[in-house]
C-alpha cells in the first residue's frame, strides 16, 4: 500500500495555534475609502479695539503716523476752544440781555406795584379824611394809582417768564384788588352819609391792604430781584471751560512748532504760525471782553443797581409813614392796633409804625445803620443822581418836624388843625411828602437810566464775540491742517 508522502520536518519550533477568541477578536478590515482628516482650528481673531489699537502704534512709530496724530488733536483743540467760547459766550451775552431787558425791569415793576398799592391806600385815607370836600385831585390819584397797579399786574403776568410761584401772586394780587377797592367804597359812601362805620371800613380796608396786597407785593418784589440777581451772576461767571481750551491749544501748539524746530531744524510752518495767531487772538478777545463786560456789570449792580434797591426801599417806608399818619386821624387818634406783616405777632400802633418808618428813612450815620436816603445819597453817582435824593432828605427832615404839631393838635382834641396841618396847602405834612415823592420818583427814572447805560455796556461786550470765536475757531483748524499737510508732503 502504497503512504502518501510527508513533508520534512521544520528546522525549528513551530508556532501555536491560533485560539478561537484571538480569531473573534482581530477588527474586520474597514470597507470603503478611509475618512478625511479633521480641518484645522481657525485662527483666534482679535476684537476691534485691539486691531486698531495695533494699526495705531504701527502708524505712530512712522513720522508720516505722527504727524497726522498731532495735527488731529491740534486741529481738535482749536475746533473745541472755538465751540466752548460760542456756547458760553452766548450763554452770558443772552443772560446779560435778559437781566437788561427783561428781569431787571421786572423787578422794576414789582416794585412799582407794591408802590402804587401802598399809594393808593395813602391817597384813600387822605380823601376820607377831606370828607365831602375831598379835592378832585385826591380822587384822581387814588384812582390813578390803583389803574396803574392793575396794568402793572397785566403786564406782568404776560411776561412772568413763567415762573409758578410768580404766576400766583399775581393772581392773588388780580383776585384781592377788587375787594380792597370795594373796602374803600363802603367807607367813602358810609363817611357821606355821615355813618360812623366809615372809619371802620377804612381801618379793615387798610388791615386788608397791608396784610394781603402789600405782603403778596413784596413776595412778587423778592422773586423777581432775586430772579434779576440770578441773570446778572451768570453774566458776570467766568468762562473757565474756554479759557482752559484756550490756554491747552496754545500750548499744544508750540510745543509742535518747537518739535518741528528740534526735528527739521526749520524755525516757522506757516499754518501752525496761522492756528496760532488765530487762537491767540480768540483767547485774548474772550479775556478782554469778558473781563470788560464783568467790570460794566459790576458797576451796574454794585453802583445804579444798589441804588434803585436803597431808593425802592425809601420810597415804600416813606408811602408806609404817610398812610400811618393818615390813619392816625381816621382813627381820631385812637391806639389802632394794626400788624406789620401777616406771620408777625408783634402788634403797633399806627403811630408807632410812622416813627418806625421815619426812622428807617432818616436815621443818622453815627447810628449802628444809616438811614434808607442817607445810604441812597451814598449810592447815587454824579451830582444828577446825588441832588434829588439830598433833595428828598431835606422834605423828609421838614416832614418829620410839621408831624409834631400834627401829634400836638391832635392830643389837644383840635381835630380840625390836625385835618389842615397834615392836608392843607400850606406848611402840611402833605407837602413835603408830595415833595419826598416827586424827588424820590426823579432819583429812581435817573438811576434807572443809568442801570440800562451800564448793562448795555457789558452786552455789548459780549454780544459780537460768539460769532467770531466760531470764525477764528475754523481759521485755526483750517491752518493746523494745511500746516500739518505741508510737512506730510515732503515723505511722499
Amino acid at each position: 500500500m502504497t503512504q502518501p508522502p510527508t513533508a520534512p520536518p521544520a528546522s525549528g519550533p513551530l508556532p501555536p495555534a491560533p485560539r478561537a477568541g484571538d480569531v473573534a477578536q482581530r477588527p474586520a478590515p474597514p470597507v470603503g475609502p478611509p475618512p478625511p482628516p479633521p480641518p484645522p482650528a481657525p485662527p483666534r481673531r482679535r476684537s476691534a479695539f485691539v486691531e486698531n489699537a495695533g494699526r495705531l502704534r504701527a502708524a505712530v512709530g512712522t513720522e508720516p503716523g505722527r504727524l497726522r496724530l498731532i495735527g488731529a488733536v491740534l486741529a481738535g483743540l482749536t475746533l473745541l476752544f472755538g465751540l466752548s467760547t460760542y456756547a458760553q459766550l452766548s450763554e452770558r451775552a443772552e443772560a446779560a440781555k435778559t437781566a437788561r431787558e427783561s428781569s431787571q425791569p421786572l423787578s422794576r415793576a414789582a416794585a412799582e406795584i407794591y408802590r402804587s398799592l401802598a399809594d393808593a391806600n395813602t391817597t384813600a385815607a387822605s380823601g376820607f379824611l377831606a370828607g365831602a370836600a375831598e379835592p378832585t385831585e385826591v380822587r384822581d390819584g387814588y384812582t390813578r394809582h390803583i389803574n396803574n397797579a392793575s396794568e402793572l399786574l397785566s403786564s406782568a403776568a404776560g411776561r412772568g417768564g413763567g415762573s409758578p410761584r410768580a404766576e400766583e401772586l399775581i393772581s392773588h394780587l388780580n383776585i384781592e384788588l377788587p375787594r380792597y377797592t370795594g373796602l374803600v367804597e363802603a367807607a367813602r359812601a358810609n363817611d357821606r352819609q355821615g355813618l360812623p362805620l366809615g372809619s371802620a371800613y377804612l381801618r379793615y380796608a387798610d388791615l386788608q391792604m397791608q396784610e394781603v396786597l402789600l405782603t403778596s407785593a413784596a413776595d412778587l418784589y423778592r422773586l423777581e430781584t432775586a430772579r434779576y440777581q440770578r441773570d446778572l451772576a451768570d453774566a458776570r461767571s467766568w468762562p473757565w471751560l474756554s479759557t482752559a481750551l484756550g490756554g491747552a491749544a496754545l500750548l499744544a501748539l508750540g510745543w509742535a512748532q518747537w518739535r518741528q524746530y528740534r526735528r527739521t531744524n526749520r524755525v516757522l510752518n506757516p499754518g501752525l504760525v496761522a492756528a496760532s495767531t488765530a487762537t491767540v487772538l480768540l483767547l485774548g478777545w474772550l479775556v478782554g471782553a469778558q473781563s470788560l463786560a464783568r467790570s460794566a456789570l459790576n458797576d451796574a449792580e454794585n453802583g445804579p443797581g444798589r441804588a434803585l434797591t436803597t431808593l425802592s426801599d425809601a420810597w415804600t417806608e416813606a408811602l408806609v409813614a404817610r398812610g400811618s399818619e393818615n390813619l392816625t386821624l381816621v382813627s381820631r387818634g385812637g391806639d389802632v392796633p394794626i400788624r406789620r406783616e401777616a406771620s408777625s405777632t408783634d402788634l403797633t400802633t399806627l403811630e408807632q409804625e410812622y416813627q418806625e418808618s421815619m426812622d428807617r428813612l432818616l436815621a443818622e450815620p453815627d447810628g449802628p445803620e444809616s438811614g434808607l436816603l442817607r445810604q441812597a445819597l451814598t449810592r447815587a453817582g454824579g451830582e444828577a443822581g446825588r441832588a434829588p435824593v439830598a433833595a428828598a432828605i431835606e422834605a423828609a427832615e421838614e416832614w418829620r418836624q410839621r408831624h409834631q404839631d400834627v401829634v400836638e393838635a391832635d392830643v389837644l382834641g383840635d381835630y380840625d388843625l390836625a385835618i389842615e396841618l397834615v392836608l392843607g396847602e400850606e406848611n402840611s405834612t402833605g407837602q413835603s411828602f408830595d415833595r419826598v415823592d416827586a424827588e424820590l420818583e426823579t432819583a429812581v427814572e435817573h438811576q434807572q437810566r443809568e442801570f440800562r447805560a451800564a448793562a448795555g455796556s457789558g452786552v455789548n461786550w459780549l454780544g459780537p464775540l460768539p460769532p467770531v470765536a466760531a470764525g477764528l475757531a475754523l481759521l485755526a483748524g483750517a491752518a493746523v491742517v494745511l500746516g500739518i499737510g505741508r510737512r506730510l508732503a515732503e515723505y511722499r
